[in-house]
């Protein structure tokens, strides 16, 4: 293929990659960043409000901070994970330098914070990835230097010696006797020489570069739905003459190209800057510093002839190639927070608002027109019985002369704010249900939330969140994605020797040619885990599991590693807010890992002190619990043979009482009997006595007659 024929083919899908933007996107961008500026909409009326709300500020700079914070909150951003068996190692090293350089070599935040914000506010946003091969050249000059310091800074194949002088200083040798002859001998002279040079040192900087591209200088073909599959992407953009130069470009026909104004005056750039802060090159006069209209274009054409389209990186300005090569990367990674299916340009989160917004102007600049109205009425005034003068002059205090109190009539106007007030809550939960923007995310009113419950809380914040969930995650698994995998292929395909920088504090060298650019890429972001309470417990729980099995099976269980439970450890830091781990834990190795479990394995079982103890604790137990059971033994003998000895002595006692009782009643038997002889001849004397004083009584009787 000619370059007449290339020519032709560029500039067709220039113009039409132009035109599919000109349509409708480009007029839909500059609207959105005029509503996000507050600039006026164009119908405003004299004398009357003009106040424009701030709704697609709100949308856009209310999700943008919990967008960010799911990619910034931990320390790496992305975490490449190994596709065949022994590619942990390198996985794990191409996730440290990859995230290094896109937060330490550019500035990850901010491109990161502009790359969402154009996509939130302009459909798309768009950065481009590449390998900006830069070389540092600086000038040197050494005085006065010997043949050996020469020979040193010339080893150096980094320097290049421009200029270099030499002197030579020759000093006569006295002539010396030879021992073996004693004749005298000549010494040749000595020849000094001292060198001063001009070395030109220039030094590799070449690193992967990372830049936002703005929307206006993205051009893609309008068949496209993703950029992978497109077959014609292109940045065009302002450059000067000196850039182009230092490109490697001829300078005569970088000077042979005219200036253009097309892109500087595009809507959207007009749009975002104000009349004096506009970029422009009208104002220079030095011709290296003139800005031309140059195209950096990725179009798949059949440029061998063999039938079958190949990637090339074409540069075109002013209808003339550049540079034309053939490639097989597109530096190019878009974010879209509402996709389209089958579209490459969805909606922004600035569309969904700026309806919102104009109808809640227009409400809002009602209200302070009647308010105004309320405030300052109109009043009727009948002709000649009131001084005009007096009655258009507003002074407080001021008097109005007239000549019938009935002269003035207020023309009271009725206030519409409490019809307002409920239509402008209503915007704002259709504001919410579209964006997901919502108070709830901003602060909770406490007199609304006073009869709502904490899970009644909790389920509208979910809810209201789930759109923003839903845009980090496609932001994750698209653009994010996309821009990593990208920064792994340009470091393993450019970087030329192996660079060494401080990870985990320690200097760990990184040789990308030793890696498969073919890891998968896994977003290290926390959506659809819960709020980061949740989180946080969830993983205190999961650590809990872990020490329970490593103390109950060892190191070398079939569950958990030491490095499985250190990472564990190093996210629960990173939940925390801690974005560095490395200052709390050492790094280790699965190999580490592994012979430590081995050690522990071969190792003679150590005894758990706190097991040992209880062990000594239970003897010393055992041991009282001995002494106390003999001696209870002990007191049991003495005690029985104290019961013994009592019932010894209760049968002597009984023993002698018997004695005595069978001695007391042999007394007694021989009392009675002594006693019964006794008795009987007192019983005699007694019953004649009884029969004397009977016949005593009887004759008593007889005496008185009875």
């Amino acid at each position: 293929m000619d370059d007449n024929l290339l020519k032709s083919i560029l500039e067709s899908e220039i113009d039409d990659a132009i035109g599919y933007l000109e349509t409708e996107t480009t007029d839909e961008r500059q609207k959105a960043l005029e509503y996000y500026m507050r600039e006026p909409y164009g119908n405003e009326v004299p004398g009357k409000s003009q106040i424009v709300t701030g709704e697609v500020a709100e949308v856009v700079d209310g999700a943008l901070p919990q967008i960010m914070k799911v990619f910034t909150s931990s320390k790496d951003a992305v975490v490449f994970e190994p596709v065949n068996q022994g590619d942990e190692a390198t996985a794990e090293q191409a996730t440290a330098y990859v995230n290094h350089i896109f937060y330490k070599d550019n500035d990850g935040f901010e491109i990161m914070h502009d790359w969402f914000k154009d996509g939130l506010m302009q459909k798309v946003g768009v950065v481009k990835a590449y390998w900006d091969d830069k070389k540092d050249v600086t000038k040197e000059k050494y005085y006065g230097l010997t043949d050996d310091e020469l020979a040193m800074i010339m080893q150096d194949e980094d320097v290049e010696v421009v200029e270099q002088s030499t002197e030579e200083q020759v000093i006569e040798n006295d002539p010396i006797q030879d021992p073996m002859t004693g004749m005298e001998m000549e010494v040749p002279p000595t020849i000094i020489r001292s060198h001063d040079i001009k070395v030109s040192r220039t030094v590799d900087k070449g690193k992967v570069k990372i830049e936002n591209v703005p929307p206006e200088e993205f051009l893609i073909s309008k068949r496209a739905r993703t950029i992978e599959d497109s077959d014609f992407v292109a940045h065009r953009k302002m450059t000067t003459r000196s850039d182009l130069i230092a490109m490697g470009y001829d300078e005569d026909l970088v000077y042979s190209l005219s200036t253009g104004d097309a892109l500087e005056f595009s809507p959207e750039r007009i749009a975002r800057y104000t009349r004096g802060e506009m970029p422009t090159d009208q104002d220079t006069t030095d011709p290296s510093m003139q800005l031309v209209e140059y195209y950096e274009c990725y179009i798949r054409t059949d440029m061998d002839g063999d039938g079958i389209a190949e990637l090339r990186r074409v540069c075109y300005s002013n209808h003339e190639i550049l540079h034309n090569e053939e490639c097989d990367y597109v530096p190019f990674h878009s974010v879209c927070p509402i996709p389209i299916p089958h579209k490459f340009f969805g909606h922004s989160l600035a569309d969904r608002a700026m309806d919102l917004q104009l109808i809640k102007s227009t409400i809002t600049r009602q209200m302070l027109d009647n308010l105004y109205l309320t405030n300052n009425y109109r009043v009727g005034a009948v002709e000649g019985q009131v001084n005009l003068d007096d009655l258009l002059t507003s002074t407080a205090g001021g008097v109005v002369r007239i000549k019938n109190p009935n002269a003035l009539v207020p023309m009271q106007v009725t206030s519409n704010a409490n019809q307002s007030f409920p239509m402008l809550e209503y915007l704002d939960s259709v504001q919410a249900k579209r964006t997901g923007i919502s108070d709830s995310q901003q602060g909770l009113d406490p007199n609304m939330m006073q009869n709502v419950t904490a899970t009644a809380v909790s389920a509208m914040t979910t809810a209201s969140q789930g759109k923003l969930e839903l845009i980090a995650r496609i932001f994750a698994d698209t653009g994010v994605t996309s821009l990593f995998r990208g920064i792994l292929h340009l470091v393993c395909k450019y970087q030329p020797k192996a660079r060494i920088i401080k990870v985990r504090g320690d200097y760990v060298p990184f040789d990308p040619r030793e890696w498969n650019t073919e890891y998968n890429v896994s977003v290290n972001v926390g959506l659809g885990t819960g709020n980061k309470q949740e989180q946080l417990a969830t993983m205190q729980m999961i650590l809990a599991k872990q020490e329970e099995v490593i103390q109950q099976y060892g190191l070398n269980n079939p569950l958990v590693n030491l490095k499985q439970y250190r990472d564990t450890l190093a996210k629960f830091i990173n939940m925390a807010g801690f974005k560095d781990d490395s200052a709390f834990l050492l790094d280790i190795t699965e190999e580490q890992a592994a012979q430590l479990a081995k050690q522990a394995a071969e190792a003679p079982e150590k005894e758990d002190p706190n097991t040992k103890a209880a062990k000594v604790l239970a003897e010393v137990e055992r041991e009282k619990a001995q002494m106390k059971m003999q001696e209870q033994m002990a007191k049991l003998e003495l005690e029985k043979q104290q019961m013994e000895l009592k019932a010894q002595k209760e049968m002597l006692e009984l023993q002698q009482q018997r004695m005595q009782f069978e001695k007391e009643m042999a007394l007694k038997e021989l009392e009675l009997a002594q006693k019964a002889s006794n008795d009987d001849k007192k019983t005699n004397i007694n019953q004649s006595k009884e029969l004397i004083n009977a016949l005593d009584k009887i004759q008593n009787l007889s005496q008185r007659g009875v």
